[in-house]
């Protein structure tokens, strides 16, 4: 009796749901990833999402990159030329190139700009980035042989203008010369190549979120200070 109360329903129902049931049978008969793309997670608001603010003297990590992994005090900067990505990791507070990403205290831990001018200067001279805005770019808390990384790609960045930096407006002043408003720094905005599309394509996606080796990533240490000696040089 039960069973046949949950089962019945009208005739246009049932009519509505077995066109349902056949056309669900269709899709996944024929389905196909082809011509799909992985919508950007940059296209939605992420206000708590891990992120990276790079200026061109100092680079800073969001309180969500921080409290993401616990107890790291000391990181691990690397830069990847050919992938154009930074890889951040814990490491111990004495190991060399360790870099401290944060303010430590009993009952919390928060961000903490990182002066490093040199290093910046590298970053946005590598990437042709405008020396007048400055650049947050989201982050990708991965594993990787047992350890959490957080991966930055620095091919997608939001960009914020710098300042009171000024652009010409619309608006005429009364000698018919465009006048210059200032530029809200709080509204940041992507390059046209990323704006105008959804993402990219789902096998280069799955290809973009694998780091497979850690080979082609230098430290932020090695990479703005002296060559390091192979091992065995005179």
């Amino acid at each position: 009796m039960n069973e046949e109360n949950t089962t019945s329903m009208p005739p246009e129902g049932q009519a509505e749901q077995n066109d349902r049931d056949a056309r669900a049978e269709e899709l996944e008969s024929t389905f196909s990833y082809d011509g799909y793309q992985v919508v950007r997670k940059e296209l939605f608001a992420h206000l708590r999402d891990p992120a990276i603010v790079i200026r061109k003297d100092s680079i800073t990590f969001n309180t969500a990159c921080i409290t993401g992994v616990e107890d790291v005090v000391y990181v691990h900067v690397m830069f990847n030329n050919d992938l154009k990505r930074i890889v951040v990791r814990g490491c111990d507070e004495n190991d060399k190139d360790a870099l401290r990403w944060c303010i430590a205290k009993p009952d919390k831990r928060k961000s903490r700009k990182m002066s490093c001018k040199p290093f910046a200067e590298l970053v946005y001279k590598e990437m042709a980035w405008d020396s007048e805005c400055r650049y947050k770019v989201l982050g990708y808390r991965i594993t990787f042989e047992g350890e959490t990384l957080y991966v930055f790609d620095l091919l997608v960045p939001e960009i914020f203008h710098e300042g009171q930096r000024r652009k010409k407006g619309m608006a005429a002043s009364p000698n018919n010369t465009p006048e210059e408003k200032p530029v809200d720094t709080r509204k940041g905005f992507y390059p046209d190549d990323i704006e105008g599309t959804f993402g990219v394509p789902v096998e280069e996606h799955l290809k973009e979120s694998e780091v497979q080796q850690m080979d082609g990533y230098v430290s932020m240490g090695i990479l703005t200070g002296k060559p390091v000696p192979e091992v065995g040089a005179d």
